[in-house]
């Protein structure tokens, strides 16, 4: 029997009441009570969803359930921020209170009162610390797998060809990749990587000279990008004092990213690790502009006004900066001059007034206007307007500046089908002539190591960049034994066989990691192959005090030992020279060798292949 239209139009009418019912109703749990927890919120809107899905139908429902998860992040992040703004706040008035306090015992001594100062800025620092730690966490807390489904729905919900589709689900796979949620699907692997986490905690407990990339602290954590600073190294170890006044960081821009306008309390010296950018350098009446692309070395000395951009519209923009502190011995801070962190906010009112001969709500306005914090993302226009004048040198009031040298482009100090290590000093670059620092790049291939050697004076600061790769370094300040004699004062000599306390420490590296490795201290580097490989491994090194230093090799075809006279070979090792020799010299290549699963040949059968790499090494020692 046919409908009358009259009953089609009273149909109609209520389908319509009841969808304006819903839609009510939804909007009234996303704007409920705004004391109620968003995770309760979200589960009442998805509760709503299901009682659409039973008159509207399933893809009404999933759209439902992709705008509550919406709102949901949108309040999540809100109140993160405000959170982390809050903090801030506090931090900043609890350590302007301190800086007030140390005023005050000014009376008593200019002593005390530095002392107080650097009381109050260590106290800042590890809250600021602490906060964008928590931070991290906080955001970070969604699980990889939810990510990853979120990002290819949203691809296929949004206005593209097929072809768009697909490089928007691509990218959603680079970043999952990178979270490292391609081990969360399969249980052995998961089972692996704990196993392997689990070594790598019991080695950084008895290790000094390792740190991961956990160990860095956030500085600045945005959309657009962060900077991530290293602990003071005195904190890790008393062994590490002779580079307490130094300290490492890294800043990562995402594309189009900008950091704000800042100065630091530190000479530093900048390694492009990744990327292409523009960065501007200002002090009084002068101001430097450069291109910036992998390679690249520049010393931005202290005081100076810096900002930087990242040019590229897919790579990321990695520097990786060592920092000299000058004010306080191993202490340093980001003094932004604007942003919502901005220095100049803290004067007072009728400061800024005269300061700026200008009324305070417009000076307020001035520096108020921007509600972001440390990085910001830039237009392709003003982007190009930053990079209008990069490159015309000009005097740099601070010393004489080069402007940027690209350590890839000089020629290699050695290189073969192993790898390339490349070397930059004084010689190069005159800033690093004036510090006593030289920087150096390796790139070694899978399977392949740095031949067993040592540092005659300068510190090594390595930092990974790529790749994954195993350490061996022999220390004695943690010999067990060692540490015994010098508690109980013995200076006696050890007894024939008697252990003489050097101990190898062996560790696992992977990007992000920072490795130091002291003077004296015989060290071998692998990089990793097989199932934990990943492409060749390349790391950035800051070596301390250079100048003077020499490299000294114990094993390959340029190896110290060979320089001996035939005598002291026989005294040393207590045999004929010519079986000496024919240890000495079987290895044909130098610097960069085949590693142990590499080797060929295997000249003495499974049991040298078996044998740790410094054995032979430290028996010569």
């Amino acid at each position: 029997m046919a409908t009358k239209p009259e009953g089609l139009l009273l149909l109609l009418a209520v389908a319509l009441l009841l969808s304006s019912s819903l839609a009510l109703s939804f909007q009234d749990v996303l704007a409920d009570d705004s004391r109620s927890d968003p995770e309760q919120r979200l589960q009442q809107c998805r509760q709503q969803c299901q009682q659409q899905q039973q008159q509207r139908g399933q893809r009404q429902r999933m759209q439902c359930e992709r705008s509550c998860e919406k709102q949901y992040q949108q309040e999540r992040q809100q109140r993160e921020r405000e959170q982390q703004g809050g903090n801030r706040d506090r931090a900043a008035r609890r350590y302007e209170e301190c800086l007030q306090q140390c005023s005050e015992q000014g009376r008593h001594g200019e002593k005390q009162r530095r002392q107080c100062v650097s009381r109050c800025e260590a106290r800042y620092q590890e809250e600021r610390r602490g906060q964008a730690a928590e931070f991290e966490e906080t955001i970070n807390r969604k699980d990889p797998e939810q990510r990853l489904q979120e990002c290819r729905e949203d691809c296929r919900q949004s206005e593209h060809d097929r072809r768009q589709e697909q490089q928007c689900e691509q990218w959603c796979e680079v970043q999952y990749r990178e979270e490292g949620g391609h081990r969360k699907g399969n249980p052995q692997r998961r089972e692996e990587e704990r196993e392997r986490e689990q070594e790598q905690e019991k080695e950084k407990e008895h290790n000094p000279y390792h740190f991961d990339r956990q160990s860095f602290r956030w500085i600045e954590k945005t959309e657009h990008g962060d900077i991530r600073v290293l602990p003071n190294f005195l904190e890790k170890s008393k062994l590490l004092l002779g580079i307490a006044n130094y300290r490492i960081m890294v800043t990562e821009l995402k594309p189009r990213g900008f950091v704000l306008p800042k100065h630091v309390d530190a000479d530093a010296f900048v390694y492009v690790a990744q990327g292409r950018g523009v960065i501007t350098l200002i002090c009084q009446d002068n101001k430097e502009t450069y291109e910036l692309q992998q390679g690249d070395i520049i010393k931005v000395p202290a005081g100076a006004i810096r900002y930087l951009a990242n040019k590229d519209n897919e790579e990321k923009l990695v520097l990786i900066d060592l920092l000299k502190p000058v004010s306080t011995p191993g202490l340093f801070e980001l003094f932004y001059g604007a942003g919502a962190q901005n220095f100049l906010k803290s004067f007072s009112d009728e400061i800024l007034e005269a300061a700026f001969n200008t009324r305070g709500e417009r000076v307020q306005r001035l520096f108020g206007q921007q509600k972001k914090a440390g990085i910001v993302t830039a237009s392709e226009q003003q982007i190009r307007g930053l990079s209008r004048h990069a490159s015309e040198g000009r005097h740099w009031p601070f010393g004489e500046s080069k402007g940027t040298f690209n350590l890839l482009r000089k020629r290699p100090v050695h290189s073969s089908r192993r790898g390339q290590l490349h070397e930059a000093d004084g010689n190069d670059y005159q800033p690093l002539k004036e510090h006593d620092i030289q920087i150096s790049y390796a790139n070694i291939t899978e399977g392949s190591m740095i031949a067993p050697y040592f540092n005659s004076r300068a510190t090594k600061i390595a930092i990974v960049v790529e790749g994954e790769a195993y350490i061996e370094t022999i220390c004695p300040h943690l010999s067990k034994q060692r540490q015994s004699r010098e508690r109980q004062g013995r200076g006696q000599e050890g007894e024939e066989g008697e252990d003489q306390g050097y101990k190898r420490v062996r560790f696992h590296v992977r990007r992000g990691s920072v490795v130091v490795l002291p003077p004296g201290h015989p060290t071998v580097t692998v990089a990793s192959s097989g199932e934990h490989g990943k492409g060749n491994f390349e790391a950035v090194c800051f070596e301390i005090w250079a100048e003077k230093n020499e490299k000294n090799f114990l094993a390959g075809k340029n190896n110290v030992w060979k320089q001996m006279e035939k005598e002291a070979k026989e005294l040393a090792f207590d045999m004929p020279a010519r079986e000496v020799d024919e240890v000495l010299q079987a290895q044909s290549d130098q610097i960069i060798l085949a590693g142990p699963e590499e080797r060929e040949g295997g000249g003495g059968g499974g049991r040298r292949r078996d044998m740790p790499l410094l054995e032979l090494a430290t028996a010569f020692m």
